[in-house]
């Protein structure tokens, strides 16, 4: 996107046309002129007596849209109608006949200029009022990240300060392509990602070579933006992403800026992050601390004061980015007196030197820039300058909101009603919604919100719609409406933008929830709440979709009880689970929590295949906290409930659930059964299956599993076979959770065929997804898989605290499925080191623990470990029972390498 042009601002007869204001004023009185009208009358004053082709005004005043020539002439004989001009004897624009229109007005010097926006440069070409160093400052960060040295600098100050006019006149001048992405105020978590996938799209718009580069580099960030995609790409993709770990958007938005940057420098520009996403905080970060180059200054700012009285995420960030000078802060303050003068002689040039006017305004505004233009407007709207130091007081309100208040109750009534509703509706609101809530006409409330627009002070037209000039504008009209009003105005922009999100426009469903719950539908709101935490999980955004099912289930009270309830809380509480386990782990207490309420939900609910998928992310809560009859029963849940089009889907979901669950209590040959039903139906599915609905990816989980049943069997090569097609599967994949199961199972399997050299490898993989990737679940398992390497290769004592430590680590995410295992691996540490007590103890208790959950997989090993002791004690009639018993618990499960082993070590005992 290029650079925006800085505003024009010019005088040609009577007129003054201001481009920053949108308006054209004729004798200090507003001229009324559509919006198109007006780009166009900018679009030929810009180039004063050229000739400017019907096709590049086309392309200026539409933005590349598809219209028709009669358009054009349309609005050229609005302009012209606006000016009194007569196209056959023009005195401001002539036309080229066939090829287009020149403008030929004659410029003349201004006595008082229209408001610029506050302590902005009325001439275009100095810094504003005040900011010169500022621009400095950015001016080098800028030279910087040409050079390829990113840079993140923040401007940082209070509402109305004047962070928005610097951010502009930067963005005019600074020579380089701009993206603009703008937090929005929301209620509740925000849209992940949302001011970087405005950016995105609007370069993308520009520029269509980054649509290939987010294909090959960012397929995850394509998924986001649907209309670059065909239909059939966006299934392919989906399809492909299944199960995305969120750090994946974050390495692959690092990649995109790294690779886009090396073709032309970036200016990123992200307005109001007070109010930004976790989502997108996290990205800042990401970007932040990489060090590989890129030509990128992301331009920052927030309201500091807001970020401390919210505790908001940037907030703790802010401070380790500058104290590791990472990131710079620009911190913007209000005007000093001699600058307030600057600002007043620019906007009123016969206040030029008034001393008492300027100290009396500074007094009291505090010199802020947002006030002092308010002030102003207020005082030249009641007649002018005079006498002001001896006045101010008595008629101007001592704040920004009294003032704006007072501007307000002059407006006509209808006026008044469309600003209360549009301030209802956010910041940005879509006039279609106003319309909707007044009850009036869309065509005449467009219309008169577009001459709001011109005024230039309340206003502004976007892309999408309009929005307020300034938040704290916003603000004061919200805050002279009602309780009741407010929520009979949400309850009607709700209704509103649901018939336009029918209609295939962007509607934000964290947006839609916010107003159904303050316009009192709760039932509509928790509904858009569950839609808004199935989007953020899409975006792999686990953070904002556990805020959203917060939200949503906290109001749930509010809602009548009834089906329709019980259905929605299904939703939220499975969305809730996913979420947490996405945080977390599958086994930790608030996913335990969620999925827990969901199973009980389903026994109130009849069988579908929905609430079937909600149960498979409870079967691995369960199994991961050791409930393998509870697993079982789930199972059962799960292919009872398999129908429609996911009927083999859910069939191999509890395929995979029955294996999991028999492989921990011992029962390998129902394992290997099951297992080997549930890979075939994965082979008959083939790309047909729905991926996107597991957990884990269940051809990598089923083969793991499946190569760690075969092994105590005595199949050792089929065994080896399945967990090495496992790991290079999950290789293949774009998500690390199947990665770390079969690192996680190849290295028990390596563990148990005693190779020291092979497991470290399966360590090390564990290693990278846990300190790179924030994999919290693969630090266990890497913990004590390094802690027994370390034992075989002669460092005992480091190895019992790895094994400790890995134990610990799994008891605090509350996963007991095979800790009896690692609990057996610390007993043969705790022998190499010669502490025999304390390893009779510690397979006492993993016996004990095996008892509780039924899980039987590691008691013969147990036994074998705990005979072993009791020989080389001495303790004879000890050790024959426990060979016994460890045999006969190996023949019972048809364990050969089991028995094999009992035997071997029964052998090597002196007689």
């Amino acid at each position: 996107m290029a650079p925006p042009r800085p505003p024009l601002s010019l005088r040609f007869d009577d007129f003054v046309l201001e481009e920053g204001q949108s308006r054209l004023l004729r004798a200090d009185s507003a001229v009324a002129l559509p919006p198109k009208a007006l780009a166009l009358l900018c679009a030929l004053a810009r180039r004063p007596g050229q000739l400017v082709r019907k096709d590049a005004l086309l392309d200026e005043a539409w933005g590349h849209r598809h219209v028709s020539e009669s358009v054009l002439k349309t609005t050229i004989s609005q302009l012209r109608a606006a000016l009194g001009d007569d196209a056959k004897h023009p005195r401001y624009i002539e036309t080229a006949s066939r090829h287009g229109y020149r403008f030929i007005g004659v410029p003349a010097a201004a006595a008082i200029v229209p408001a610029p926006a506050p302590g902005a440069d009325a001439s275009g070409g100095d810094a504003p009022i005040g900011r010169g160093a500022a621009v400095e400052r950015l001016q080098r960060a800028l030279e910087a990240a040409l050079g390829g040295q990113r840079r993140i600098v923040w401007l940082a100050g209070e509402a109305g300060v004047g962070k928005t006019t610097l951010v502009e006149h930067f963005a005019a001048r600074c020579g380089v392509r701009v993206a603009l992405g703008q937090c929005v105020q929301q209620f509740g978590a925000g849209e992940p990602y949302l001011p970087m996938l405005e950016a995105l799209a609007a370069l993308c718009r520009s520029d269509p070579a980054l649509v290939s580069l987010l294909r090959s580099v960012a397929p995850t960030w394509l998924l986001q933006l649907p209309w670059l995609c065909t239909e059939g790409e966006r299934a392919a993709l989906q399809q492909q992403l299944a199960g995305v770990h969120p750090d994946r958007m974050l390495r692959e938005a690092g990649e995109l800026l790294d690779r886009y940057t090396q073709q032309a420098p970036l200016v990123l520009v992200t307005e109001d992050l007070h109010w930004s996403d976790h989502a997108t905080v996290r990205l800042l970060e990401h970007l932040a601390r990489r060090r590989t180059p890129a030509r990128l200054l992301w331009l920052g700012s927030f309201r500091s004061a807001e970020l401390e009285a919210e505790n908001h995420p940037l907030k703790g960030l802010r401070h380790e980015l500058r104290l590791h000078r990472l990131a710079e802060e620009l911190a913007l303050e209000p005007f000093s007196e001699p600058e307030l003068a600057a600002y007043l002689e620019r906007r009123v040039p016969r206040a030029a030197g008034a001393q008492a006017l300027v100290h009396a305004l500074h007094a009291h505004t505090g010199g802020l820039p947002l006030f002092v233009a308010n002030v102003v407007d207020e005082l030249l709207a009641q007649g002018g300058l005079e006498d002001l130091p001896l006045r101010i007081a008595d008629r101007v309100p001592d704040t920004l909101a009294g003032v704006v208040e007072r501007q307000f109750e002059r407006l006509p009534a209808a006026q008044q009603a469309m600003l209360e509703a549009a301030a209802v509706h956010g910041v940005e609101f879509r006039p279609d919604a106003v319309a909707a809530a007044l009850q009036a006409d869309r065509h005449e409330t467009h219309a008169a919100l577009e001459a709001l627009a011109r005024r230039g002070q309340w206003l502004r037209e976007t892309p999408a719609g309009f929005e307020f000039r300034h938040a704290l504008v916003r603000h004061a009209v919200l805050q002279r409406i009602g309780a009741a009003g407010r929520s009979r105005l949400h309850a009607r922009i709700a209704g509103a933008l649901e018939r336009l999100r029918e209609a295939g426009a962007a509607v934000a469903a964290a947006e839609l929830a916010s107003h159904h719950e303050r316009g009192q539908q709760p039932l509509a709101a928790l509904r858009c709440y569950g839609d808004a935490a199935r989007a953020a999980l899409g975006r792999f955004a686990p953070t904002e979709a556990a805020q959203l099912t917060e939200r949503a289930l906290a109001l749930l009270p509010q809602a009548p009880e009834g089906l329709p309830r019980l259905e929605l809380e299904l939703a939220l509480v499975g969305q809730r689970g996913l979420a947490c386990s996405m945080l977390e782990t599958f086994s930790a207490d608030a996913a335990r929590q969620a999925f827990e309420r969901a199973l009980q939900l389903c026994g109130q609910l009849p069988h579908t295949p929905q609430r079937a998928w909600v149960l498979s992310g409870l079967g691995w809560v369960l199994y991961s906290r050791g409930d393998y009859a509870a697993a079982h029963t789930l199972a059962g849940h799960i292919e009872r409930s398999s129908a429609g089009p996911d009927a083999t889907a859910l069939q191999i979901s509890a395929c995979n659930l029955r294996g999991l669950t028999f492989a921990q209590q011992g029962d390998w040959r129902s394992a290997h059964r099951i297992l080997e039903r549930g890979l075939a139906l994965c082979a008959e599915q083939g790309d047909a299956l729905p991926l996107a609905r597991f957990v884990i990816d269940p051809r990598v989980s089923m083969r793991a599993v499946l190569g760690l049943a075969l092994l105590p069997l005595g199949v050792d090569e089929a065994a080896s076979a399945l967990c090495d097609e496992a790991l290079a599967m999950a290789q293949q994949l774009p998500e690390p959770t199947p990665l770390m199961l079969a690192l996680w199972c190849g290295g028990m399997l390596e563990q148990r065929l005693g190779r020291a050299a092979r497991v470290r490898e399966h360590v090390r993989g564990l290693q990278r997804l846990a300190l790179d990737l924030g994999l919290a679940a693969a630090e266990g398992p890497a913990l004590w898989l390094a802690g027994w390497a370390e034992v075989q290769e002669g460092d005992p004592r480091r190895g019992l605290a790895l094994i400790a430590e890995g134990i610990a680590h799994h008891r605090r995410s509350s996963r007991l499925a095979g800790l009896t295992h690692v609990m057996g691996c610390a007993a043969e540490a705790m022998l190499a080191v010669g502490d025999t007590a304390a390893a009779v103890a510690q397979i006492e208790q993993a016996l004990d623990l095996g008892r509780q959950l039924g899980e039987q997989a590691s008691t013969a090993d147990l036994l074998l470990l705990r005979a072993r002791t009791a020989a080389a004690e001495g303790r004879h009639g000890d050790a024959a029972r426990d060979f016994d018993a460890a045999a006969a618990e190996a023949s019972a499960r048809q364990a050969r390498r089991i028995e094999a082993a009992v035997a071997s070590a029964r052998r090597a005992l002196p007689h």
